[in-house]
């Protein structure tokens, strides 16, 4: 991986924090709700940027100083994710526009000539359409804003799955690209490490602000648990799994695709997890309302449904411990309602632990463990 990538993944540590602080200043319907639309704008924003790269040559200083103005205006983005519902709606939608329209702008630019321009010229028109429901978004207050931006991102995630077609000239990005995937997974593995290392910092952070007692070394005990079985679900099983797909297939681009949304669903997971052990370690005595239930055991669902899929699809066979560990979470979330957060974190953590035990059980005796 070149620096310049990497230095630009590096802003969305400071993002993902956001999404998690937003989501625990508010873990309500409304606030999941908004968070939501969030991280998917956020996300659409960095693999959007990340795929667009794997064409160019990010050695030339042209690249690198278009990687470095998306970086600014993606800083810009992600300080206004706490106040985007409230005063900083209009700063949060200047910035995402500028990710996306001046990304798009340079590719049309950078591919002219190319089989590939044809696509990008498509994109632009489909980036243009959707900024004017952004837009209009930070005109509208409370729920009506939520509805109009929601749309957008309905409207950007269909158009990028569907290959930004127009009338009578369809993308040929589906079917006349070149996928590099071995270094597209390598930005996938980062970014998920990215994410990961934020859900630390939370639990960090929240532990440090607490008074050292059991049942906050429980929490904070509890988290940590959960966290590694995170790192070892993805990098000991579900990655291993990916790679040796891509390196037996002849067309990897569907696989990597398949990837990219399973990676934004374990993201969304992750800001969860994080909220939800978070939650635990400030509160651990605390009944939890339903919102912060869904939020406890939804995000280790998510993680485990999104990795379920990616393996399905790249090996053929779903993983009988993500199964098992989903429906799991789903009746351990209605038999501890009654506990406290702390109970429900660990109850949470224990299965991610689980599944990661039985991802050790399964690996071949021959083969040798790596690390990322």
């Amino acid at each position: 991986m070149v620096p310049v990538e990497l230095f630009f993944d590096l802003v969305y540590v400071f993002t993902v924090s956001q999404l998690s602080g937003n989501l625990v200043n508010d873990v309500s319907l409304r606030g999941i709700a908004q968070t939501l639309v969030l991280a998917l704008a956020v996300m659409y924003a960095w693999f959007m940027t990340v795929w667009t790269s794997n064409w160019l040559d990010v050695e030339r200083r042209k690249v690198q100083l278009a990687l470095l103005g998306l970086m600014f205006a993606s800083l810009l983005m992600s300080t206004s994710v706490a106040e985007a519902f409230g005063d900083r709606a209009g700063l949060f939608v200047i910035g995402y526009l500028a990710i996306q329209i001046g990304r798009t702008l340079f590719a049309v630019s950078a591919f002219r000539g190319h089989r590939l321009h044809a696509h990008f010229l498509n994109a632009l028109a489909w980036e243009l359409g959707t900024a004017v429901i952004w837009i209009a978004g930070i005109f509208a207050d409370g729920d009506a804003r939520l509805a109009i931006w929601s749309l957008a991102v309905l409207v950007t995630y269909g158009g990028v799955i569907a290959g930004h077609p127009l009338p009578d000239r369809r993308s040929p990005f589906s079917t006349d690209s070149q996928i590099y995937a071995a270094h597209l997974l390598e930005r996938f593995r980062l970014f998920f490490l990215i994410a990961l290392g934020e859900t630390v910092l939370t639990i960090g952070n929240a532990f440090a602000d607490v008074l050292v007692e059991t049942e906050t070394l429980a929490a904070l005990a509890a988290a940590f648990l959960g966290t590694v079985s995170l790192w070892w679900c993805y990098f000991h099983r579900a990655e291993r799994v990916g790679i040796d797909a891509v390196d037996g297939d002849g067309d990897p681009s569907r696989l990597v695709a398949v990837g990219n949304y399973t990676l934004i669903a374990m993201v969304l997971g992750i800001v969860a997890i994080a909220v939800g052990d978070e939650l635990a370690i400030a509160y651990p005595g605390g009944r939890p309302s339903t919102a912060a239930v869904a939020v406890i055991f939804g995000g280790p669902a998510i993680f485990l449904l999104a990795q379920l899929v990616f393996m399905r699809h790249a090996s053929g066979q779903a993983p009988t411990a993500r199964v098992a560990g989903c429906l799991a979470l789903a009746a351990l979330a209605l038999l501890t309602s009654p506990f406290d957060a702390l109970v429900a974190v660990i109850v949470a953590s224990a299965v991610l632990f689980a599944v990661a035990v039985a991802d050790t059980l399964a690996e071949p005796a021959s083969r040798p463990t790596s690390s990322p």
